[in-house]
């Protein structure tokens, strides 16, 4: 059975996480408020895809990891979406290469809050830009 990955949360550190190969078409029709979800922690359960409801982001909402490679992946939706791409969260040391993401006028692609060592390649990020909003970074 095949679930989706954007709802994985743990306290501690993940390592080494690589996702490759990934083309996710999501129904769209996020929201600002969903946007500015702070999914809890819940760092006693096991991470079940269903156990934060609506998260911050369409595609990829990724917390806790020290080594993260996304290599050829592509997000996009159908209805309108208002939330980001991907959402990073305590993240350290990530690549993508060969990403794509649909995304909205004036919603940022990436939206990043206490992450180090961020860098993409090769990856097609219209209208990307990088700026600080409620402490987070975005691009």
């Amino acid at each position: 059975m095949r679930r989706p990955l954007n709802n994985v949360s743990m306290r501690a550190l993940s390592f080494d996480l690589k996702l490759n190969n990934i083309q996710i078409l999501y129904k769209g029709g996020g929201t600002v408020a969903q946007a500015q979800l702070e999914p809890p922690e819940e760092e006693a359960k096991y991470p079940e895809p269903d156990m934060f409801g609506e998260t911050p982001a369409y595609g990829f909402f990724i917390r806790h990891v020290k080594g993260l490679e996304m290599n050829n992946v592509d997000v996009r939706y159908m209805k309108d979406e208002l939330r980001p791409a991907f959402v990073l969260d305590d993240v350290r040391k990530s690549i993508f290469r060969f990403v794509t993401a649909q995304h909205g006028r004036d919603i940022p692609t990436f939206l990043l809050k206490n992450v180090e060592d961020f860098s993409t390649y090769q990856s097609s990020v219209p209208d990307a830009k990088l700026g600080v909003s409620k402490g987070k970074k975005t691009l």
